[in-house]
């Protein structure tokens, strides 16, 4: 199998600039095909050259690749067809519309039934947006008429929401646009730090952030990884609210203590909280995630903790990011350095 797929990760607990690295990445490389496995509790945002902002809950970021023509949605995602529909739309203003959606029939649909069931969920920093209680109706395997969760069952409710521009397809038609695609950006979501099988449980989301789970709610064959490029930032952030505690070499942070306004969160507008940057927390990321290159973010918050930490990962850190647009992402040793 060719190795062929370039895999983002978040190597702390969300929000490190995925989308950001994403679109740069998918106008840099050129990828035929996209993928992800995104659930309602995560939006990641890229604006573009010609200063489109784009948030995205169910497409990839990469949709931006001059070269893209299949996006793929994964059979581990759970998506809001009006959202998608949105996000579509959105696309097609911005001149980011040569491709065509293709989502895996086992795909969880999100309802309104979902959002309610976590409505109540105020003790653990839940985006409260439905997606364990989707995986859940998912898992427990009631295929009753009417009863199904699964995208196979809103086939015709896709095709038409989008204007045929999204499709349910079958199992074998996904596999093998994966199969024919020269190059492939899958794009993970949350944060490592946030895997339910982590420090953090049960401050954590419902499933894991690891090369090893996207590939598998992606349905990506092993052997067809050829990078996994990690992203964080200089100061790590967790939603706010009761959403738990950091690692033992990590202090909580307020925004004035850094010079910054307060980041409010991509999907339900709190304010983050904001902590010092902890070693601890990346080097058990990348035992477990192994990244080829990392993308550190959000330097320009903090310069001299930032030149710190260039020099403790060193070459492993390829790119560094100095503000929330594409132009905004350097190469290292081109443009940027730690000297």
């Amino acid at each position: 199998m060719a190795k062929k797929v370039d895999l983002i990760i978040d190597l702390q607990y969300g929000s490190t600039g995925k989308g950001l690295l994403a679109g740069y990445l998918g106008v840099l490389n050129g990828y035929d095909v996209v993928v992800n496995a995104n659930m309602p509790n995560a939006g990641h945002t890229y604006i573009d050259v010609q200063g489109n902002k784009m948030i995205h809950k169910v497409l990839p970021s990469g949709v931006v690749s001059p070269d893209c023509r299949y996006v793929l949605i994964g059979p581990g995602s759970v998506f809001d067809i009006e959202q998608l529909a949105m996000e579509l739309e959105q696309c097609d203003k911005f001149g980011y519309r040569d491709f065509i959606v293709m989502i895996h029939p086992n795909a969880v649909v999100l309802t309104d039934h979902h959002r309610n069931a976590e409505a109540h969920m105020d003790g653990i920093g839940s985006t409260k947006q439905g997606s364990a209680a989707a995986m859940v109706e998912k898992i427990m395997r009631n295929s009753s008429p009417g009863k199904s969760p699964l995208a196979e069952q809103y086939r015709d409710v896709v095709y038409g929401s989008t204007d045929g521009r999204a499709t349910v397809v079958t199992h074998d038609l996904y596999r093998m646009i994966l199969r024919q695609a020269n190059k492939v950006l899958a794009e993970g979501a949350q944060g490592y730090s946030l895997g339910v099988n982590q420090h953090f449980w049960p401050y954590c989301t419902s499933r894991e952030c690891t090369p090893a789970r996207f590939l598998s709610d992606m349905m990506i064959p092993l052997p067809y990884l050829n990078a996994v490029y990690g992203t964080m930032r200089v100061h790590p952030i967790r939603v706010g609210g009761s959403s738990g505690p950091c690692y033992s070499d990590q202090m909580e942070l307020k925004w004035e203590h850094i010079g910054q306004k307060p980041e409010l969160t991509t999907v339900t507008k709190k304010q983050r909280r904001v902590f010092s940057f902890s070693y601890k927390q990346i080097d058990d990321a990348i035992w477990e995630c192994e990244p080829d290159a990392i993308f550190l973010n959000f330097v320009n918050y903090d310069q001299n903790t930032a030149d710190k930490i260039i020099r403790h990962y060193g070459d492993l850190i390829k790119w560094v990011g100095v503000g929330p647009t594409h132009d905004d992402v350097r190469k290292r040793g081109d443009g940027y350095d730690q000297e």
